[in-house]
């Protein structure tokens, strides 16, 4: 049977839009849901107002509704015109966009920071380890939905689901609307109605969470590094966050560290550095390297070992271990190596020279360094 739209929104056949508007604002406003819950009488109204507005006030819709006294496709609501009215309604009185009523959407949950002491070894080589921290996870009593029935979150009313509520400012001419967070859910868009005892209507709880993380080589103090999905999970089914790892590193017991280069300083006799020796050198990697002395090495001398530091985080490069040769002064001594002393102060070769060496010890280890 043809439906009578004119007749519907109580207007003649020649009536303008604007007149259409008017008779629709009123008519969809007294047979509102909202203002008439549970009336399935001016539920079914309020549809047929709609349907007529939605046709009537659409030039091409109208023309093919007075020519064949129908619309084709018509019959549904596809879109709300009373969600479309309300918006023309507010930027002819006020000026802009109202904020636009939404389903309640997935808030992403926060992040998570820790932090982990490496040792120098575990820098050098990489490493796996297994941590715990507390995080936020869905609350087990309502399955993270906040309520106690269990029903997922539902757009709240104040607000429409946007989160935030217009105030008018002002008066006469000189008004200005101003966007607040909305007071009833804070800015969130959605509203609890049985809150649920365990968590308070958060869909949150706090619980250990065991993780094992992955840190590759020259992953080295003051890197932060990020484990996507392992933070707090977001209210109401939200995401998680990230979780965020802080990397310190623990004091050796004989490596300094600059940068990527690694210093290892080691006494030797002196005889040994008049003469030349061979020594043993360890690693963080734990190979052991033989290290040629050569004759008549100075006290203090740095010897550089090029690509045997630490590897360069997300490099194939790596760093120089910087071997520093210092005199061994014995404490006591033997007859026979004072004898052996005495004799050797007097032999000329053993005078030293009073000619001033070109770079000092802290000259020369400035060079190795500016190297790198």
């Amino acid at each position: 049977m043809k439906k009578d739209y004119y007749a519907i929104l109580g207007v003649s056949r020649d009536a303008d839009l604007e007149t259409i508007k008017r008779a629709y604002r009123r008519l969809a406003v007294q047979y509102h849901p909202d203002k008439n819950p549970g009336n399935r009488e001016a539920e079914e109204r309020f549809k047929e107002i709609s349907e007529a507005y939605e046709v009537l006030s659409d030039p091409e819709k109208r023309r093919q509704y007075d020519l064949f006294g129908s619309v084709q496709g018509s019959g549904g609501i596809p879109n709300d015109p009373f969600s479309q009215m309300v918006e023309e309604v507010f930027q002819s009185f006020f000026g802009g966009r109202a904020p636009r009523s939404r389903r309640p959407s997935a808030i992403p949950g926060e992040e998570v920071r820790i932090q982990v002491e490496l040792t120098l070894e575990e820098i050098a080589q990489g490493t796996t380890r297994t941590v715990r921290y507390t995080r936020k996870v869905p609350c087990a009593a309502c399955e993270g939905t906040g309520s106690r029935d269990r029903r997922p979150p539902q757009a709240c009313p104040t607000c429409g689901g946007s989160g935030q509520v217009a105030y008018r400012v002002g008066g006469g001419f000189f008004q200005q609307i101003v966007y607040q967070d909305c007071p009833d859910c804070r800015g969130t868009g959605i509203r609890i109605g049985n809150p649920c005892p365990a968590c308070g209507g958060s869909g949150l709880e706090t619980r250990p969470h065991t993780q094992e993380i992955e840190f590759p080589p020259g992953a080295m103090s003051g890197l932060t590094l990020s484990l996507r999905g392992a933070g707090h999970f977001g209210p109401w089914g939200g995401p998680p966050g990230d979780l965020l790892i802080e990397i310190t590193e623990a004091p050796h017991p004989y490596f300094l560290r600059d940068g990527e280069d690694l210093i290892y300083e080691v006494w030797v006799a002196y005889p040994d550095l008049v003469l030349g020796t061979t020594l043993e050198v360890p690693t963080p990697t734990g190979e052991v390297l033989s290290v040629r002395v050569p004759p008549g090495t100075p006290s203090g001398e740095i010897l550089r070992l090029e690509g045997k530091g630490l590897p360069r985080y997300a490099s194939r490069k790596r760093g120089d271990l910087l071997v520093q040769v210092h005199v061994w002064m014995p404490s006591q001594l033997s007859r026979e190596a004072k004898q052996l002393l005495q004799t050797m102060r007097k032999d000329p070769t053993f005078s030293p020279s009073q000619k001033r060496p070109e770079k000092g010890f802290l000259s020369r280890l400035r060079d190795l360094l500016s190297r790198k």
